[in-house]
């Protein structure tokens, strides 16, 4: 099971959706930035989703300080919402530990991201 720090400005909008849609495969937990970044650095959780303004800056901006640049990825930016193909192929095209969007996103992002992390650590193909 896949344990996900929900961070930023819709911290328990993304838990409530993992919890609802994810049951069983994922647990959500929420923190502030900073801790949940250390707990992706320590291995005691998986992910990190954190929500801002941008989708590239709050956020974010603190799992890149701590698991650094190339660990993370922004999902989605002001005005550009990827579809879920497009947020699968950023999951499988490397091996980011943390994910940043802008919060309007979030009931679109969530769901396609954690579907592709689940189906990603199970070993199922792009």
């Amino acid at each position: 099971m896949l344990k996900i720090e929900c961070c930023g400005l819709t911290s328990l909008q993304t838990k409530q959706i993992i919890e609802k849609e994810f049951a069983g495969k994922a647990e959500a937990y929420i923190n502030p930035d900073m801790i949940a970044a250390r707990h992706i650095k320590n291995g005691e959780s998986d992910y990190y989703l954190g929500s801002c303004m941008t989708g590239g800056g709050g956020s974010i901006a603190t799992a890149i300080m701590v698991l650094g640049y190339g660990n993370c990825l922004t999902v989605s930016k002001q005005g550009n919402c990827p579809n879920a193909k497009q947020i699968r192929h950023m999951v499988y095209s490397g091996n980011h530990k943390a994910f940043g969007y802008v919060k309007s996103h979030t009931e679109q992002v969530v769901p396609a991201l954690v579907q592709a992390l689940i189906d990603k650590s199970e070993g199922k193909p792009e």
